[in-house]
């Protein structure tokens, strides 16, 4: 019922909304509870829209509402929700970046283009539009583009710790970890709990071959986010990827069930598990978490060529020619560079 009077507030005329009820302190202790838990609870869509509901005239919510399903991975309704906030507000660029976010979120990067471009014609120095125009210009293949956009943004604020973390993370996928290190220093100088800077510092150093600096480093991250990001799951599997390279599976299979545990639908963490049992002549535990990762990204080819292989030594042929052919597929429609 929230649903449908929600959709009936948004496309009502003005007029309309102006005579519904208005209770603006019901309304905001709904949204309210709904902000606190926004990436962690399916309620928070519907009390963002009973806050809507208490208090129509306060359309704003439906971007509140955006975002809370884009939180959630419910990109359609999302993008949905916010093109109708545009259409009623269309020179309003908060509605315009809440709706090219969810467009960025949802790889729709084609569309999210000129969505941006709407809004930076609105407001030319929108530091929030142009850092997502940077991100979205890196994945549709311009990054010289995106490098200058945000060396421009860091011209212009030497301290933004967002522009600074999104070009050492185009340095680092463009391999020039040498230029991300700079990047990532920069931003745990400016804000040292930055978990997801020290993460990344890990990366640039392993792939420089500074194994002990990353492994430090992956430590850091870790103590940073073990109580107070308790869902983010990235400097367990990396560390979990270093330690198996260095032949320490134990330690490694420790680190994967880590990231799983905070991630179950991440595919790589299960990957990187079962790697670590074959490693430790576990084969038959390893088969469920290989299994796993192949169930939740049917296009990630390494798990389905671990797998292909350990069905083969199991015995189990049949399986073993089907899942590598099925490896043979997927490689070939993978990219040939990941971004």
């Amino acid at each position: 019922m929230a649903g449908v009077f929600f959709a009936l507030c948004l496309a009502g005329d003005s007029a309309a909304l102006a005579e519904k009820h208005c209770d603006a302190d019901l309304s905001a202790a709904l949204a309210a509870r709904a902000r606190a838990g926004v990436t962690k609870h399916d309620a928070a869509v519907t009390l963002f829209r009973q806050a809507l509901e208490a208090c129509p005239q306060n359309d704003s919510l439906g971007l509140e509402i955006s975002r809370a399903l884009a939180a959630q991975r419910r990109f359609d309704e999302a993008i949905a929700t916010a093109q109708e906030y545009v259409r009623r507000h269309p020179d309003a660029v908060p509605g315009l970046l809440i709706l090219a976010n969810a467009l960025f979120m949802a790889q729709r990067w084609e569309e999210c283009s000129p969505v941006l471009e709407r809004a930076l014609k609105l407001e030319p120095e929108n530091a929030a539009a142009l850092l997502l125009r940077a991100n979205n210009d890196y994945l549709l293949g311009d990054t010289a583009k995106s490098e200058q956009i945000l060396l421009r943004l860091l011209d212009r604020n030497p301290a933004d710790i967002e522009a600074a973390y999104t070009l050492g993370r185009i340095y680092y996928m463009d391999n020039r970890p040498d230029f991300a290190l700079g990047q990532f220093q920069r931003v745990v100088k400016l804000d040292p709990k930055h978990y997801k800077a020290w993460d990344n510092l890990g990366l640039c150093y392993d792939a420089t071959g500074n194994s002990e600096m990353a492994i430090r480093h992956f430590l850091t991250a870790i103590r940073l986010v073990e109580t107070e990001h308790p869902d983010y799951d990235w400097p367990y599997a990396n560390l979990a990827e270093l330690l198996l390279r260095q032949n320490r599976p134990a330690e490694a299979h420790q680190a994967a069930l880590k990231a799983a545990e905070r991630n179950p639908r991440s595919a790589r963490n299960f990957y990187l598990g079962g790697q670590a049992l074959i490693k430790l002549d576990r084969q038959r535990e390893a088969l469920p978490l290989l299994e796993r990762a192949v169930t939740l990204d049917a296009a990630y080819p390494e798990p389905l060529y671990t797998l292909g292989q350990l069905y083969l030594r199991l015995g189990d042929k049949e399986k073993a020619t089907t899942t590598l052919q099925r490896f043979r597929e997927v490689k070939e429609r993978a990219p040939k560079k990941r971004r």
